[in-house]
């Protein structure tokens, strides 16, 4: 996942077989995230997610993703919303199991650069509303940590035409 988000992973073995709990990974852009496995086995609560969030301050980090294996308590995903202008995400430990973009019946997804985007939305003439839409919590889209108003280009296999490709904007 962190690959797809153009982050650069150097060492997978050791970053799979490590016991720590916290990791930092740069973008090819700049861009730090936090990667955070909670040791914890029980519901994730507020205490944790303030010391997390604590840290990314303290390193001037804004982005992070959460891996639990159980859950968050409500009142930590209220956390989330008062630590704007953080970015956290959290998923569990079995959505990020098997790698949901190699699967033979998922199409290759592709986000779209905002300059691609105005020159799809120039050459079709079209407004952003008149795209199909994809939800911001659907798999691939958390998968690829998609925001609001972004555009992806879906690639399938067709019969006919050898291959289709369409749009779906986030919403």
């Amino acid at each position: 996942m962190l690959k797809i988000r153009k982050y650069i992973v150097e060492d997978d073995e050791d970053f799979i077989n490590s016991n720590e709990e916290m990791f930092m990974f740069n973008q090819k852009e700049g861009t730090q995230i936090y990667v955070f496995f909670p040791s914890t086995s029980s519901k994730v609560g507020v205490f944790t997610i303030r010391q997390y969030i604590k840290e990314m301050q303290q390193n001037n980090v804004n982005q992070a993703i959460i891996v639990v294996k159980d859950s968050i308590t409500a009142f930590a995903k209220q956390v989330f919303i008062e630590a704007k202008p953080l970015i956290i995400e959290h998923f569990k430990e079995n959505e990020l199991l098997v790698d949901k973009l190699s699967h033979v019946l998922v199409p290759k997804h592709e986000l779209l650069e905002e300059s691609e985007k105005k020159e799809l939305i120039k050459i079709y003439k079209l407004k952003e509303a008149q795209l199909p839409k994809i939800l911001s919590n659907d798999p691939i889209s958390k998968y690829f940590g998609a925001k609001r108003g972004q555009v992806f280009k879906i690639t399938r296999p067709s019969e006919s035409s050898g291959e289709y490709i369409y749009y779906r904007i986030v919403v």
